[in-house]
């Protein structure tokens, strides 16, 4: 049995992170899913000689369009690094003017 930790964007509701544990769970291999709304952490534990790493990901694709892999246990992808960065630049217009 291994586990994988996934760190997701584009999801904006819970209905849409239960899209997701749903698509994945009927994955053959697939033991268990679930899904961290807060945190956006995608959590699976599955058979390894049934199912790859690659399958899993491309169920949680399937699952849910427009969501986006941004790290696999604890590892950040480098061009996500750099997108939150510019973000972080981006003025919030929600605030109250003076």
């Amino acid at each position: 049995m291994k586990k994988n930790v996934y760190k997701l964007s584009g999801i904006d509701c819970a209905a849409c992170a239960l899209k997701i544990e749903d698509g994945v769970n009927k994955l053959d291999g697939v033991f268990d899913s679930s899904m961290n709304f807060m945190l956006m952490k995608f959590f699976v534990n599955f058979d390894e000689d049934k199912i790859t790493d690659e399958e899993i990901e491309l169920g949680i694709h399937k699952s849910l369009s427009g969501v986006r892999i941004i790290g696999k246990n604890n590892e950040v992808f480098e061009d996500t690094y750099q997108e939150e960065k510019i973000f972080k630049k981006i003025p919030f217009f929600g605030r109250k003017r003076k």
